[in-house]
């Protein structure tokens, strides 16, 4: 079994490249998670600071610990959904940040560019994220408001098959103030793959609890459709047994050839900064090549080393690391 590890999604970011937009929202979610709810301004100088690790080096740190060779930064374009309260950083000088984050730290880290096909410019923009050499994707959100199957996004979906190069699709239904998660159904990336079937595509968070089963479904009937399964460590943790039974049904119906282990740990001093939980989904996902209560082994000892590291070299071309 290849002891290869790679977190193919996972965050670095610092709170102040946050669109204060989104931040303002953010806080508006949190003040109404308990009762007194509290006044949004004073949990907004918290928001996204405890998850705050600028130079990597906490995340690096981490994965020298837990045996992570490297990671992917899907880069997520907030910057017009986030724009009404003010833009901190704008998409292309956020994926230059990443660009040197990713330099400063060769061989560990890489990134998929963020990019709003909204922006003015925008086939420019994608011109200017793709030739980063770190870049090794895009990250597509259109829950901050636009439609995959918008015909004015095409020259898009036309541009990576062309360079082929991945999408990553937020395929999940958290979200929240301000976002519009209907837009990132796997059924709607189902249809943007009916018009491009060669497209190379990444279901991020596999759908979570809510769109799980449609991910699959969706996966399923497109041949360079991948499932990752990043965040699915909160299923893992409160019913492992459910856990095990839904990644044999995707390598049952998918193949473990299209499974692609991710966190979507934002590491800062409040999440995760030594790397601890990290450590424990890893295990969860190991233990997915053993017995388990009477339960027989899910993945093959191969299988499960394409699901942690080998099946994202190919997707994300990071033939560095392995």
């Amino acid at each position: 079994m290849s002891d290869l590890v790679i977190d193919a999604h996972m965050h670095v970011w610092d709170a102040s490249w946050l669109p204060e937009g989104l931040r303002r929202a953010w806080a508006r979610q949190g003040a109404g998670r308990r009762l007194p709810e509290r006044d949004p301004e004073d949990v907004l100088g918290h928001v996204a600071v405890g998850q705050s690790d600028p130079d990597a080096g906490l995340t690096i740190a981490a994965f020298d610990r837990v045996g992570v060779a490297a990671g992917l930064i899907p880069v997520v374009d907030w910057t017009i959904v986030g724009a009404p309260a003010g833009e901190h950083l704008p998409i292309a000088a956020l994926n230059a940040r990443y660009e040197e984050i990713c330099a400063r730290n060769e061989g560990r880290l890489y990134f998929a560019a963020g990019l709003d096909p909204r922006h003015p410019g925008a086939r420019a923009l994608f011109e200017e994220a793709a030739a980063h050499p770190h870049c090794r994707g895009f990250k597509l959100y259109p829950a901050a408001g636009w439609d995959l199957r918008d015909p004015a996004h095409a020259w898009l979906f036309e541009a990576l098959v062309e360079r082929d190069l991945p999408a990553v699709v937020h395929c999940s239904p958290l979200g929240g103030d301000p976002l519009q998660v209907v837009r990132c159904r796997p059924a709607e990336v189902a249809a943007v793959l009916a018009s491009y079937p060669t497209l190379r595509v990444s279901f991020a968070h596999a759908g979570i609890e809510a769109w799980w089963s449609e991910a699959l479904d969706c996966a399923t009937g497109w041949q360079h459709a991948y499932l990752e399964l990043s965040l699915w460590q909160r299923l893992a943790t409160v019913d492992y047994r459910e856990f095990r039974r839904r990644v044999r049904m995707m390598r049952s119906q998918i193949g473990a050839h299209r499974l692609i282990f991710g966190s979507d740990i934002c590491r800062g001093p409040r999440e995760d900064p030594e790397g601890t939980d990290l450590a424990r989904f890893l295990g969860m996902v190991r233990d997915l090549a053993s017995p388990y209560q009477g339960d027989a082994a899910v993945l093959s000892d191969e299988e499960l080393g394409l699901f942690l590291a080998g099946n994202a070299v190919r997707l994300f071309d990071l033939k560095e690391c392995a």
